[in-house]
């Protein structure tokens, strides 16, 4: 941490950093406009080769006390910065205050580190939340590789339960359709899907289960449809690719929570 922050320290105000979310503006008015104060963690250090490394980090806005945002609408943030190894030591070719958001309620999410093939490595962030009875989970990939930080994907959506949506989804589940037709009149379903995601080598692979039930138009049970899917993901420099399968979950919850 002392490269990209040299009076740094892990607790207390000197945890709270200035960063630039937008470097490469030529403005100087939009520069100072882009300098925030956050809260600053370490998270991974990654050995990208003999010679190379990256610095992950988690970024959280504060307050005016110093205090990180903590409610449920404020993400994290990921950051990278990178160094390179000589004889005089170790010096810092480049820095990423700011790749992506991530998480909700001041914590980008659970972290991990995945290397996908020589000098390409992986950053997940998995995160999820509930907002008026829809639940989801969500899988950030960032790629490490060089001096860059890459954002593969700002989202993956890993699973849907909208048990609690208006009564809708309860109503089904005991048996009074007419209930859930009042309640839901726009989807007229009820959706639970669940997935279990790896890498194998430089693919993610993402396994889907679960059940769907919907309203006919008079408002009686349809059969329940199971569902079983998987979707396969390739990396490569700067992309993730999707190369087979689909992603069950409905579109309108992609991207986060509605």
């Amino acid at each position: 941490m002392a490269l990209p922050f040299p009076d740094w320290a892990p607790t207390g105000s000197a945890q709270v950093q200035a960063v630039s979310l937008y470097p490469t503006t030529d403005v100087p008015s939009e520069a100072a406009a882009a300098v925030v104060h956050v809260e600053v963690s370490p998270v991974y250090v990654v050995r990208l080769d003999d010679t190379h490394a990256a610095l992950v980090t988690q970024v959280l806005p504060v307050d005016e006390n110093n205090r990180p945002y903590d409610g449920h609408a404020h993400s994290g943030m990921i950051g990278a910065y990178f160094f390179e190894h000589s004889a005089a030591g170790w010096r810092m070719t480049d820095r990423q205050d700011f790749v992506t958001t991530s998480g909700v309620g001041g914590n980008i999410g659970t972290t991990g580190i995945t290397k996908l093939g020589e000098g390409h490595f992986a950053v997940t962030a998995q995160w999820g939340s509930c907002w008026q009875g829809y639940c989801g989970r969500w899988l950030v990939v960032v790629g490490l590789q060089g001096n860059e930080a890459t954002l593969l994907n700002s989202g993956i959506a890993l699973s849907v339960d909208n048990d609690g949506a208006r009564g809708a989804c309860s109503a089904l589940s005991g048996g009074d359709p007419r209930a859930a037709k009042e309640a839901d009149a726009e989807k007229h379903e009820c959706l639970d899907i669940q997935s279990k995601w790896k890498f194998q080598g430089n693919r993610l692979l993402v396994s889907y289960e679960g059940r769907l039930s919907k309203l006919g138009e008079n408002g009686e049970l349809l059969p329940t449809r199971k569902i079983q899917e998987q979707a396969i993901y390739e990396a490569t420099p700067g992309k993730l690719t999707l190369i087979s399968g689909r992603n069950p979950v409905p579109d309108f919850f992609s991207n986060g929570p509605p």
